[in-house]
């Protein structure tokens, strides 16, 4: 029988245990956003010293893709940050959203128009991603048949599987 001032060892081993494990995956969420926004940082730096204006969210996002694309970063290791960021990427359109009501006085008569542009954008933004997906899609088939030793050609995997 345990009394009160009797310590629990299998709670207190579990609790320890569990501890543990979400100190560790803060740990490593930490360092995962950390080098996210290192990558940002860099992004900012790059964008100030282009001869051209380009964003430095884009730049950032280009940085990433190329550590990403030439496997000096393994897209593991930055899993836990990038599947957070997902799960909440609603709130990051809070800020747009409060910016365009704030905005309705400065559009004015305009709205029609401003409906209008904003449909055109986001049916472009969707056939450009679906198209996007369909040629990585296709480019994937093509390297894994070229590592697994078949031949195939390159012209032939981005062509539709009908054709």
């Amino acid at each position: 029988m345990t009394t009160l001032f009797q310590p629990q060892t299998e709670m207190n081993h579990s609790m320890r245990e569990r501890i543990k494990f979400h100190s560790k995956r803060l740990t490593l969420f930490l360092i995962q956003l950390a080098f996210l926004a290192g990558v940002c940082y860099i992004g900012e730096a790059v964008s100030v010293h282009l001869p051209i204006e380009v964003p430095a969210n884009i730049c950032s996002m280009g940085i990433l893709l190329s550590l990403l694309i030439s496997g000096m970063i393994d897209e593991s290791k930055i899993e836990l940050v990038s599947n957070f960021l997902l799960k909440y990427m609603p709130v990051f359109f809070i800020p747009a959203g409060v910016t365009i009501l704030t905005s309705l006085p400065m559009i004015g008569n305009r709205i029609g128009w401003f409906a209008l542009v904003c449909i055109i954008t986001t049916v472009l933004v969707f056939l450009s991603t679906a198209i996007t997906v369909i040629l990585v899609g296709r480019l994937q088939k093509y390297v894994t048949g070229k590592r697994a030793g078949k031949d195939v050609h390159l012209k032939n995997a981005l062509k539709a599987e009908g054709e």
